[in-house]
């Protein structure tokens, strides 16, 4: 599940409508660049909104859980039910850059995807 698919279903519309927009800048002048939303949406140190194209974004508190960040009290939170997706290992990136997001999850109390049985 992507963070735009997963904010619209948590009743996030207006996130993503904010990120749509951001997209909408970045492919008019011609960019490619991919987003890590998650990142952006978690906040910068002490939990300062990120700004993106220009565009300032909130700070979202499923977004510091996920990444693993300390909560900051400016933190939005619209259901205290909401739990964030799993940090999926896609291939894309070599394995020890997935090894934070791998730890962060395991410390975040989901099963532990670290543990690989190695073959002799």
């Amino acid at each position: 599940m992507t963070c735009r698919e997963w904010l619209r279903d948590n009743g996030y519309e207006d996130v993503v409508a904010t990120i749509d927009e951001a997209m909408a800048k970045m492919a008019a002048r011609g960019s490619k660049q991919r987003r890590n939303w998650w990142d952006i949406l978690s906040g910068g140190p002490n939990g300062k909104a990120c700004v993106c194209e220009g565009i300032q974004f909130p700070v979202l508190r499923v977004a510091q859980v996920r990444q693993g960040i300390r909560v900051t009290p400016n933190a939005i939170c619209r259901s205290e039910r909401e739990k964030p997706p799993s940090v999926l290992a896609t291939g894309r990136w070599h394995k020890k850059s997935l090894s934070k997001s791998r730890h962060v999850a395991d410390k975040m109390g989901r099963t532990d995807p670290t543990s690989h049985a190695k073959a002799s």
